[in-house]
């Protein structure tokens, strides 16, 4: 080789080693801001003043993934804020009744009642337990719904009576609480739907409404044959306009509608769930003074493997 090609090779090496050593300098620059980052927690994306391509690209690749390590880091941190307040209400939720219920067992072991007034006593004390045991229920269905353990199991009922009879179950708790019922349930709707999953559907919303409404509730049953489908809507009165309506859907999610706190969010969540697994849907509107919730279903479905 000539003294010309020596020189030549020698400087394309010279070239080779320092654009490596520029490399590897720049590397270790954002490893060292990766690493800055990291041990602070900030919100400060990797900088270079290096324009070549290999380390433009590094550099963005890793703040694209600082960027989704950040977002994970706050949902992560909403999740726990929204379980850490369910827990809260689901707590109330369940303390209440079973403090009340507590109350009426001691007053009825500590004073001596006429029959009449001891029965009254009892019957308090049993609704609000079967209260607790509702609000267990809805826990254990959101658990299934999770874990995706839900199944269809459909039968011929008479929607129409299960509809009456969830209204005369809470005649007395919607009279007390001051609402004005009005229903209008066509008779004789005949579906083959899962019928326990349809009572809880009905139930959820019965109780969303007297939970959260006041003054007015307007029940209505409709049967739609060209379809077939059935339609099931639930009005109440409101005493505070409804901020986010697209979120009350969402697990936990509940908005304080009647000057009431405390509800663990879950009854349109699994109302909305129940409704799809059984090829319906939930849909929900609102008005300044009024919400409504409306579930809409086949008149006939077909039963859905046992899950194991």
């Amino acid at each position: 080789m000539t003294t010309t090609g020596w020189i030549l090779l020698i400087a394309m090496a010279g070239a080779c080693l320092a654009y490596l050593v520029y490399i590897l300098l720049a590397i270790r620059d954002l490893r060292h801001q990766v690493n800055s980052i990291a041990a602070s927690r900030t919100n400060n994306d990797v900088r270079t003043a290096s324009r070549n391509p290999l380390i433009v690209n590094l550099a963005n690749a890793i703040n694209t993934l600082l960027t989704d390590q950040r977002q994970e880091r706050a949902d992560n941190a909403a999740v726990a804020k929204q379980i850490d307040q369910a827990i809260n209400n689901i707590s109330h939720d369940l303390r209440t009744p079973l403090t009340v219920a507590s109350g009426y067992v001691q007053y009825l072991s500590e004073e001596k009642l006429p029959p009449a007034k001891a029965q009254q006593v009892l019957t308090q004390a049993e609704q609000n337990l079967e209260t607790v045991n509702t609000r267990l229920e809805s826990l254990l269905e959101y658990n299934r719904i999770t874990e995706h353990r839900l199944t269809v199991q459909a039968e011929d009922f008479d929607l129409s009576a299960l509809v009456q009879n969830a209204l005369l179950t809470l005649y007395d708790a919607l009279q007390t609480a001051g609402f004005t019922v009005t229903p209008q349930i066509t008779s004789g709707v005949l579906v083959h739907l899962d019928q326990e999953k349809t009572r809880r559907i009905i139930q959820n919303l019965l109780g969303n409404a007297l939970t959260h409404g006041i003054k007015t509730l307007h029940v209505t049953l409709s049967q739609h044959p060209a379809a077939p489908a059935i339609t099931l809507t639930v009005t109440n009165g409101i005493a505070h306009p409804i901020t986010h309506l697209d979120r009350l859907t969402d697990r936990f999610y509940t908005e304080d509608l009647a000057g009431q706190t405390g509800n663990s969010g879950l009854g349109l969540y699994i109302t909305q769930h129940l409704a799809e697994l059984m090829q319906g849907q939930l849909a929900l509107t609102t008005t300044a003074t009024a919400f409504t919730a409306t579930v809409t279903l086949p008149q006939q479905i077909a039963s859905t493997p046992k899950a194991p």
